[in-house]
């Protein structure tokens, strides 16, 4: 049976949305469509389609969730051109590395196969394969609240009080400090983040306040970070951490307190994760400045396997590579960031860590505008974390 519904979405709020091309919306909601399109397509929703979106979209798209859903056909059916275009157009999911630059186990990226899928789908009139009162019935596993989805943690940590978010509150990151009840130096080898409030959380990073070194960050898709076994963080006793959490506020006010989850490594010794940074020297961006181009360097001072990069750039950021000029003289490519996403900040965790020499020279290149109307200051910098070459591949 064919689909029998106008192309048109819901009201769209900006800053709310995953698919945020207003000028798409405008478009979707002025050009004329056909009310009784012609299905021409095998495809079906409840089949092949909702799978896809289980795998790439309910991370934010689903119940009270940072984006509106699309777990049924009743919710995804009038945003199936709306989908097409970001599909197409490579900005959902908001992930800015370019493939066969590293490969990276928080990817969240649609496959060649899912990305043709779902073209074909919404192409061939986007049918249901569902009865009436199925369509608004998610036909596959939708969480309903956000779990440890790694498992619990040895020890869960908490900021010291709830967070107000007021209504349509504009991105904000807020900085909490968590104070660890460690007697002695403790290993360890896992952090998660989770949520309380996901509706209005879209990113968290946490950091040893001691050291001032990046940790972990979460993303809605990449809810923990492990290190390889046999690896883990040391922090010292009584260590302090930061958690920022960025926040957007919702359509009401609500109350968050997320929770950061430690994976602990009770060995009394091992391997242990280092980090360091590459950052470049302030440069000062005059009002409206277009992209300029950014650099900086750092050498291994010891053979280590790359295992995450994390980009902090300025809110102008356009692109970022990160390449490895080896001792031998080869250039190896690490990191693209193309078309770079501010509004949805990443990690890059490598599935596998990369081998690199001691003497490696690291160099990091980005491109940062201005579209202000004052002048800016910008020090692009990744922080970078290390493990020792017994757990890479030399």
């Amino acid at each position: 049976m064919s689909a029998r519904r106008l192309l048109r979405g819901p009201v769209l709020r900006p800053g709310r949305l995953g698919f945020a091309a207003l000028g798409l919306v405008a478009a979707l909601t002025t050009r004329p469509v056909e009310t009784h399109p012609r299905i021409s397509t095998t495809l079906l929703w409840h089949r092949d389609i909702a799978p896809i979106l289980q795998r790439r979209c309910f991370a934010c798209h689903s119940p009270n969730n940072v984006a509106f859903s699309l777990t049924t056909f009743s919710e995804a059916r009038p945003w199936a051109a709306a989908i097409r275009e970001e599909v197409l157009t490579r900005r959902m999911p908001p992930w800015s590395a370019v493939a066969g630059y590293g490969r990276f186990q928080n990817d969240p990226g649609l496959t060649q196969g899912e990305w043709d899928l779902l073209v074909a789908w919404v192409d061939g009139g986007a049918p249901s394969g569902q009865t009436l009162d199925e369509e608004a019935q998610a036909p596959v596993f939708v969480a309903e609240m956000p779990t440890w989805e790694h498992g619990e943690p040895d020890l869960v940590l908490a900021a010291s009080a709830p967070t107000a978010v007021p209504a349509g509150a504009p991105d904000e990151v807020r900085r909490f400090e968590i104070q660890t009840p460690f007697a002695r130096a403790q290993r360890v080898h896992g952090i998660a983040f989770k949520p309380g409030e996901r509706r209005v959380v879209r990113h968290a990073s946490v950091y040893e306040a001691g050291r001032k070194r990046w940790l972990f960050s979460w993303t809605p898709w990449a809810p923990a970070m492990h290190l390889p076994e046999g690896v883990a963080y040391t922090l010292p006793a009584g260590a302090t951490l930061i958690l920022e959490i960025g926040y957007h506020g919702a359509e009401e006010a609500v109350s968050d307190t997320s929770e950061v989850g430690l994976y602990l490594d009770d060995a009394a010794s091992g391997a242990v994760a280092t980090t360091m940074a590459v950052e470049a020297a302030a440069t000062d961006l005059p009002a409206g400045a277009r992209p300029t181009r950014i650099r900086g360097e750092a050498v291994l001072d010891a053979a280590a396997g790359l295992q995450a990069v994390h980009p902090q750039l300025g809110p102008g950021a356009r692109s970022l590579e990160l390449t490895a000029h080896l001792p031998d003289g080869s250039v190896r490519p690490l990191l693209w960031l193309r078309d770079y996403r501010a509004d949805w900040p990443s990690p890059y965790v490598y599935t596998d860590p990369v081998a690199l020499p001691r003497g490696t020279r690291l160099v990091m290149t980005a491109y940062e505008a201005n579209p202000g109307d004052t002048a800016v200051k910008a020090r692009p910098r990744l922080d970078l974390v290390r493990v020792p070459p017994t757990a890479s591949t030399f």
